[in-house]
């Protein structure tokens, strides 16, 4: 029978933590690429579908709809302006301050506010969903 002695069981066990929490570090950085890719994808996409809008929302707007309590402020702006100003703004912030990323799903929204003729979108939006909810395959 082999045994270590507590000294060395100690450093094994550190080493253990340690090599852990590396993969752990590797997996949220590998989420948070892939979450980073897929807003970049969406704003890409929303504009190759022409629903980007046009013109950038006045600061009084965006602060009515960064205080309103409706979900996605769709008392104050379009789905597509709240997509594009607030929502895409406020996760790449999120990403910058390497915050935990919020359990999301707004493709169920986009599916009510959005043709489905805008598809692209809405499967970048589920993929957003996806990377949020821990699945980055």
């Amino acid at each position: 029978m082999f045994t270590l002695s507590p000294c060395y069981t100690a450093r094994l066990k550190i080493e253990a933590f340690m090599f852990c929490g590396d993969i752990v570090n590797q997996s949220k950085g590998m989420r948070y690429i892939a979450f980073k890719h897929a807003l970049e994808q969406l704003e890409i996409t929303m504009k190759e579908e022409g629903i980007w809008p046009s013109k950038t929302p006045s600061e009084q707007d965006l602060n009515r709809a960064m205080e309103s309590t409706v979900p996605f402020s769709v008392d104050c702006l379009t789905f597509e302006s709240w997509l594009a100003f607030i929502f895409i703004p406020k996760l790449r912030v999120l990403l910058s301050l390497e915050s935990p990323l919020p359990p999301m799903q707004i493709t169920p929204a986009a599916e009510v506010y959005l043709s489905s003729a805008k598809q692209r979108t809405l499967n970048q939006l589920q993929k957003i969903d996806n990377i949020a909810n821990g699945d980055i395959g």
